[in-house]
C-alpha cells in the first residue's frame, strides 16, 4: 500500500467543484481546502506506485481547474 499527500493549485473560484469531484475518487480519503498555497490538499491510498503514477498523471491532472500538483510519498520510518 502506498500512502501520499497531494497538493493542488487550482484557479481562482473552482475550490467547490473540484473538492467535490477528488472526494469522490475512490483512492482518496481525505481531501481539504486550505488558505494560501497549496488551495487544496489531499490524502491518498493506493496499491502501488504505478497506481499512484496513474491517479496523479491521468486523473487529478486532467480535472479542469488544477492548475499543478505536488505530490509526496509517505514513507515508513
Amino acid at each position: 500500500m502506498v500512502e501520499a499527500y497531494i497538493f493542488i493549485d487550482i484557479r481562482a473560484g473552482w475550490a467547490k467543484k473540484i473538492l467535490r469531484e477528488i472526494a469522490d475518487l475512490p483512492e482518496v480519503t481525505s481531501v481539504h481546502a486550505c488558505w494560501g498555497r497549496p488551495d487544496l490538499i489531499s490524502h491518498i491510498k493506493v496499491a502501488d506506485l504505478k497506481k499512484l503514477r496513474e491517479l496523479v498523471l491521468q486523473r487529478f491532472q486532467h480535472i479542469a481547474g488544477i492548475t499543478a500538483t505536488d505530490t509526496h510519498v509517505v514513507i515508513d520510518t
